[in-house]
């Protein structure tokens, strides 16, 4: 299965990069302009939101699957820290490039001009990524490639959702043109995501993310670089650091998340009182 995965070597991380980066703009500009031409008030209200949603879903999506993939299947170089680390995989590497290109020239700069995106956890997370996926595609193109930058990203999946859900919420409550019915459509969809993006957040980033981290990721990195062996020490000693930083990040989150659900619950309460 991995075989089948797209790969690139190191001359080509920048080709690659540019086109996703190209692509992710393109999208976003062509959904934004159709969205805001659009007469159903959902879409129109919000439509630079919308569009980065719809492309973020699609992205993660995407690498979800393809990180999945090279994860669930080790090579036999995968045996020992050294090769897990420094044994590069062109895998690993195009999918890093891939995640470059996508938070420079889209994901980033569309939550700058975004208002609703441009919170100071959301773009911590989105540069820490972006350098996570630089040294991911030119430094260390490594077997951890496909779960920080792949399979961690399954809860993204479902909290897309759950933000694109609560937003329209939010539109419909303040718009004449939406009647009740799509309302009451509306609340229950976000209800429903908000539970699953709650759990695959806690399976995934909670839990596994954590455990890979710091059971698997650090130690791996830390005996390599105890063993002399590492001729790049920045980059893992960058990895190091920013993986643990991440694991406190994805706490934060929860945390949030459980708050603002809790505090969401109580208002719909008293409204319904």
């Amino acid at each position: 299965m991995l075989l089948s995965l797209p790969a690139c070597a190191a001359g080509g991380a920048v080709p690659v990069a540019a086109a996703a980066g190209a692509a992710g703009l393109l999208a976003q500009l062509g959904l934004t302009a159709a969205f805001r031409a659009s007469a159903d008030p959902i879409l129109a209200e919000a439509p630079a939101y919308t569009a980065h949603q719809v492309v973020s879903f699609c992205l993660m999506l995407f690498v979800s699957v393809f990180g999945l993939v090279g994860w669930l299947a080790p090579p036999a170089s995968a045996a020992t820290a050294a090769g897990r680390l420094l044994a590069p995989a062109n895998s690993a590497r195009w999918l890093g490039a891939l995640c470059l290109g996508m938070l420079v020239a889209w994901d980033i700069p569309t939550c700058l001009v975004v208002p609703k995106l441009r919170k100071p956890d959301l773009l911590a997370h989105h540069f820490g990524m972006a350098a996570v996926a630089l040294v991911g595609a030119f430094f260390l193109p490594t077997r951890y490639g496909f779960y920080y930058l792949g399979v961690a990203e399954l809860s993204s999946v479902p909290m897309t959702v759950f933000d694109q859900a609560e937003r329209a919420v939010e539109i419909a409550a303040k718009s004449d043109a939406v009647d009740a019915a799509r309302r009451q459509r509306l609340r229950a969809t976000r209800d429903a995501s908000r539970l699953v993006a709650a759990l695959v957040f806690i399976a995934v980033r909670a839990v596994d993310f954590t455990r890979v981290t710091l059971t698997r990721f650090v130690p791996d990195a830390l005996s390599v670089l105890a063993s002399g062996e590492a001729a790049l020490r920045w980059p893992l000693q960058f990895m190091v650091v920013s993986s643990v930083g991440f694991v406190g990040l994805q706490i934060y989150w929860f945390s949030l998340f459980v708050r603002i659900s809790l505090a969401q619950r109580r208002r719909e309460r008293r409204r319904a009182r």
